[in-house]
């Protein structure tokens, strides 16, 4: 565990070795993966949570994009736009995403792209880049599908009050709502396939190659079928989720209040375990792309301006230390043999 300087002005992201945390003192830190140890800091006033790719760290200050080194946090290019407030990586291209204007930049060089101005929908909530689907949900109940190409709006979904972030998957955008619903809309014209209701607003929402999760407010967690929404199994976590949960290989984990993080089997809904730290969670848990035993599996930043790094101790040995056998196990059987004729 450590103390930041400062709190967190949003959420932090990761690489394969490091964390990066925008605080609230105008600067970003460049924390080491393993043991929490500051490897650079550099000032700037984060206008956007920071998005990372091929050794490069992204973040959006004020009325500037910057690309840094993710090794040394050296100013590799610098990109002029309005306020930012949301960055998405969609393959070669950096879309910085504001109220009112998309624009698109070579993420390699920061050269500008394309421009495309938009109807004010209100600050975007989240962005998901997959293939060539880019979809935005925005604040004053909009979800918009936009094109890669040149920016323009090809559908727009209207989900009221206000939706939470997109999740992307299988041709389908999966998106929860303040009015306590759940969608699945079709990639191609953002008609509805299927549509929960459930008892408190939806906060996020994950996948994997069987399910689809998500949580809301009503302390539960649901997983299901991604194709026509049948539900597979749903279970209480004991605490309102605060942000998307995240599906792992072998267990969905969900952020909340009191636990802090929660765990369950993908299959079946069962409890795996709880964690819980003595504060609030800022932004969604970063968790490893591989989780080894004995190392760094979970980083977590709390709003107080706190980190942990956690270790997955079910994995550590689940069973004894292998004993040498003193007698064979089981019992001695007989010889069968035919009956006499």
């Amino acid at each position: 565990m450590i103390t930041l300087p400062a709190p967190p002005a949003a959420p932090a992201a990761r690489d394969g070795s490091h964390v990066y945390v925008p605080l609230a003192s105008e600067s970003l830190v460049a924390l080491d993966w393993a043991s929490g140890d500051m490897i650079w800091s550099t000032n700037l006033k984060a206008t956007s949570a920071p998005v990372t790719a091929n050794g490069v760290v992204y973040i959006g200050a004020g009325t500037s994009i910057l690309a840094l080194d993710a090794a040394s946090g050296d100013t590799r290019w610098t990109a002029n736009t309005d306020a930012t407030q949301l960055l998405c990586l969609a393959g070669t291209r950096l879309i910085a995403v504001s109220s009112s204007t998309l624009r698109a930049f070579d993420a390699a060089s920061g050269m500008a792209q394309w421009t495309q101005h938009l109807d004010d929908a209100g600050a975007p909530v989240g962005a998901q880049a997959s293939g060539d689907a880019l979809v935005v949900s925005f604040a004053k109940g909009a979800v918009r599908r936009l094109s890669l190409d040149d920016g323009h709006v090809i559908w727009t979904r209207s989900v009221e009050p206000r939706p939470g972030p997109p999740l992307v998957a299988r041709n389908t955008a999966y998106v929860g709502s303040a009015d306590n619903r759940f969608y699945a809309l079709a990639i191609k014209d953002g008609k509805v396939r299927w549509t929960w209701r459930t008892g408190g607003a939806v906060t996020g929402a994950a996948a994997d190659a069987k399910s689809v999760y998500y949580t809301g407010l009503d302390a539960v967690v649901r997983a299901v079928n991604p194709g026509n929404g049948n539900q597979k199994w749903k279970h209480d976590i004991g605490t309102r989720a605060v942000a998307p949960p995240v599906a792992l290989d072998g267990s969905v984990l969900i952020a909340g209040l009191t636990p802090l993080l929660s765990g369950f089997a993908p299959l079946t809904g069962q409890p795996q375990g709880t964690f819980d730290l003595p504060g609030d969670v800022h932004g969604v848990p970063l968790v490893s792309d591989t989780l080894v035993p004995r190392t760094v599996s979970v980083a977590v930043v709390l709003k107080d301006g706190r980190a942990y790094g956690l270790r997955s101790l079910p994995l550590m040995f689940n069973e004894g230390p292998p004993q040498l056998l003193l007698a064979l196990p089981g019992k001695l059987l007989t010889r069968e043999r035919p009956p006499a004729r």
